[in-house]
């Protein structure tokens, strides 16, 4: 799924934090993708209705690692409302 969102992301984001890190999503899923000269290029993590929260997610969001990702939307992205480990991602600028 994450290959996929990547080859035909619906929108591209770069984030409004000191990251700038990139944000694909496909319908109601994301990809973020580190864009720092350490690490460009690198997957950091997915979100969305299509996969289950894993570990990562239970921790950052609540519930089990086996329960289905929340669905993010549009303005989710743009609004800096996906949940994060310590609050929320940033707000990202749509750019594609």
């Amino acid at each position: 799924m994450v290959t996929e969102i990547l080859k035909k992301p619906d929108a591209v984001y770069h984030s409004t934090a000191d990251s700038g890190n990139l944000i694909c999503r496909q319908g109601e899923d994301i990809v973020v993708v580190r864009a720092d000269r350490q690490g460009a290029g690198n997957v950091i993590t997915a979100y969305g209705s299509s996969g289950i929260k894993g570990p990562s997610g239970a921790e950052a969001l609540g519930g089990l690692p086996t329960d289905p990702g929340a669905p993010i939307t549009h303005a989710d992205v743009v609004e800096g409302r996906i949940p994060a480990k310590s609050g929320y991602m940033a707000p990202a600028v749509q750019v594609r």
